[in-house]
């Protein structure tokens, strides 16, 4: 029972100080916000960018073109030896007819192309066989495999779809922004520990003499203590449900803007926070909760020792 009515007391005594020190404490939250906007703007630099790569890379493919009037024997040779090595993730074959309808449909457009076709008397075009890799890093070895005499010689062309430089560019990109972002949030997080640092001394300054007589009445030091960090602990959760609303409000402006950026494709920004809400909102709000804490604790601490 005891127990009970010191800790009503130290949540009562806390709540008088967040209403006496309003304006101190809305400059405060204010920071915070700002040292969680800038948190979750580098979480959401590293989400956009790496939905990034995942287009890019599934673009990436070798096409091989073959001779017109290839076997069909020579076609599925190609197929399965290509299918079966482990660097693949897919071979797709296309005949000879589907490669001209593909060609039509891209060419639709343009009626000199189209009416070249028409005039001639047989499919100009042959077989072509779409290779995608598992990694980036196996185009390599797919596009040697490719010399394999059982069917090379039937080969007429190939081509690799290269977007590695599109994606080392966004991964640059990132970094910067990951390296601005990361000295921005220690700078914001420096400015969080004063602003809340101030504002709990401001606090024990205005109720000194209040907090004199608990400790003449022989209030421990805890007791004193406990009041101050819960108002620096209920700061960090406002700024944390204020910087929570905000995200929303930007992530739902802002996604229009990204699937045409991304052509149509889901950027993942959304999809990110969506499936991260729980662990995003727990370590943000136990991290500044701690830093907060350990800022009002040692104002407090300062205080105590006079």
């Amino acid at each position: 029972m005891k127990l009970f009515t010191s800790l009503g007391r130290i949540i009562s005594f806390a709540w008088k100080n967040v209403i006496r020190n309003a304006w101190i404490g809305l400059a405060t939250v204010l920071v915070l916000v700002l040292a969680l906007l800038s948190v979750n703007v580098l979480i959401g630099v590293n989400a956009l960018a790496s939905s990034a790569i995942n287009i890019l890379e599934k673009k990436i493919d070798v096409s091989v073109y073959f001779v017109p009037e290839t076997p069909d024997a020579i076609l599925e040779q190609a197929r399965s030896y290509m299918a079966s090595l482990p660097q693949s993730e897919s071979v797709k074959l296309f005949t000879a007819d589907q490669a001209l309808e593909a060609f039509k449909e891209r060419h639709a457009n343009d009626p000199s192309i189209l009416d070249a076709l028409n005039e001639l008397d047989a499919n100009p075009l042959g077989a072509t066989m779409v290779i995608k890799a598992v990694r980036t890093s196996d185009y390599p070895f797919l596009m040697e495999a490719l010399n394999n005499p059982q069917f090379s010689f039937a080969v007429e062309s190939k081509t690799y779809d290269d977007h590695t430089v599109a994606i080392e560019q966004v991964e640059q990109i990132a970094a910067s922004v990951r390296y601005f972002g990361l000295i921005l949030t220690a700078v914001f997080i420096v400015f969080s520990a004063l602003i809340v640092y101030n504002a709990i001394r401001v606090s024990i300054y205005t109720q000194r003499e209040e907090i004199g007589i608990m400790r003449l009445v022989g209030a421990s030091n805890a007791f004193v203590r406990l009041p101050l960090i819960l108002d620096g602990i209920f700061f960090a959760l406002l700024a944390l449900l204020i910087s929570g609303a905000l995200i929303a409000v930007i992530i739902s402006v802002a996604e229009p803007y990204l699937i045409s950026f991304y052509d149509g494709a889901d950027p993942g920004l959304k999809t990110y926070f969506t499936n991260n809400f729980i662990p995003l909102i727990l370590g943000q709000g136990a991290a500044l909760s701690l830093i907060v804490a350990l800022a009002s604790w040692a104002a407090v601490g300062k205080y105590l020792k006079k």
